[in-house]
């Protein structure tokens, strides 16, 4: 007789940019997230800016020296979204940066994370 075997992975979620006001056309760089027992699956954005604005997600090994992974996409304004990965580094960050500087609102992101 065979038996169904059901696996859990411990999940987390971080907070990498958390309200962040964003007012100039400078990169600024997401808190990282150490993923030493974990592997980032998905990133959520919300931009609640009112202008676009381009990230670039990031990994490094050391948590000092960091480098872009994939190309850099565009979150519009005033718009939710999210991104998969399959990559895997100890640290991830993200940096964002707008060609128009926003008057208002906040940029937030989330990596969800997965164990195992």
């Amino acid at each position: 007789m065979s038996q169904d075997v059901i696996v859990r992975y411990p999940k987390d979620e971080i907070a990498v940019f958390d309200l962040e006001a964003i007012r100039d056309t400078a990169v600024h760089n997401s808190i990282s997230s150490d993923n030493s027992q974990f592997h980032l699956k998905t990133i959520i954005i919300s931009n609640g800016l009112n202008q676009t604005v381009t990230l670039q997600v990031q990994g490094s090994r050391d948590n000092s020296t960091w480098i872009s992974i994939g190309s850099t996409f565009d979150v519009a304004a005033s718009t939710n979204t999210y991104q998969t990965s399959d990559t895997f580094f100890p640290f991830m960050r993200i940096t964002a940066i707008c060609s128009v500087a926003p008057a208002s609102g906040t940029l937030s992101a989330w990596f969800e994370l997965l164990g195992g």
